[in-house]
């Protein structure tokens, strides 16, 4: 297994290695920090295969009298790496390929490589202890610019309708009404309104996904995006199932995705352009880690 090292960083698919520049620093006008994660809790929404998330005390107050005047507590949790709020590692979505590189469902499951055509055989990088190649452990924390797409604020509406297909020209619309650019180096934040089921426990959540067309996540890679974010389960629009827009990002560009972000915040205030901080947790073998992202404008 491919083991990432502590304090050691090196670029990841799409993402670079981080550093802090004057052109990142000059995008903070306010100082204005904003929280873009959602709050973990029992009965929220995970796709389907996944295990929920559930706490459970384990350390109560009062349990360790030796310890007295010391009191503590402490618990268990346990869910799925693409809980709430997360990150994908670039081993987390395959493509069935035929020994030339296209989709063939009598082919092998291929991971990113490189780019360029450059794939490896997901049979071959799994292991008891987890995935061996790409894993989230080796993926550096983020620091780059970022822009906020708001459609659903574009469109005139609180959400978008269920299973919404996010279109070329209206993320070009968008983005011409905010006065607001994609270029290279920049992390792409959607907005669909989708929180608004999340946080009602409405199965569309996870059921009828608003989001990017495959035709918008390709212009949005070209314009020079390295990671791509939204406030549903998936970035895309779901159904259908055949995630053509992860395969697109992730398998083909190694585009990364951020999941289940909280962006109802800097939409109100009309903040489109921020710098964003996150910082995967180094779990070896992981498809993924929660996170805690935040915007500084």
């Amino acid at each position: 297994m491919a083991t990432a090292k502590p304090g050691q960083f090196a670029p990841y698919g799409a993402l670079p290695i981080p550093k802090m520049t004057p052109e990142l620093i000059g995008l903070i006008k306010t100082g204005t920090i904003y929280s873009l994660a959602v709050v973990w809790e029992e009965g929220m929404q995970v796709p389907g295969p996944m295990v929920p998330y559930a706490l459970s005390p384990r350390l109560r107050h009062g349990d360790t009298p030796d310890s007295a005047p010391m009191s503590a507590a402490a618990e268990l949790v346990t869910m799925a790496a693409h809980t709430g709020t997360h990150i994908d590692a670039l081993c987390h979505i395959g493509e069935v390929q035929d020994a030339d590189g296209n989709v063939s469902m009598e082919g092998d499951i291929k991971l990113y490589a490189g780019g360029n055509g450059q794939f490896v055989s997901a049979r071959e990088q799994v292991s008891f202890q987890g995935q061996k190649h790409m894993s989230i452990a080796e993926m550096p924390p983020i620091v780059t610019r970022a822009v906020l797409i708001d459609i659903a604020g574009y469109k005139g509406v609180d959400v978008l309708p269920d299973a919404y297909v996010i279109s070329l020209e209206e993320v070009q619309g968008a983005l011409a009404a905010q006065n607001t650019e994609v270029t290279p180096g920049t992390a792409v934040l959607v907005r669909t309104g989708f929180y608004q089921h999340l946080a009602s426990g409405n199965r569309v959540f996870s059921d009828a996904q608003a989001g990017l067309g495959l035709e918008a996540a390709k212009w949005l890679h070209q314009q020079g995006m390295i990671l791509a974010g939204a406030d549903n389960m998936g970035v895309e629009a779901m159904p259908p199932w055949d995630h053509s827009v992860h395969r697109y990002l992730l398998v083909h560009n190694g585009v990364t995705h951020l999941e289940v972000l909280y962006l109802d915040e800097l939409a109100a205030n009309q903040v489109y352009e921020f710098l964003l901080i996150v910082t995967p947790l180094r779990l070896q073998g992981s498809t993924g880690s929660w996170v805690h992202p935040i915007a500084i404008a």
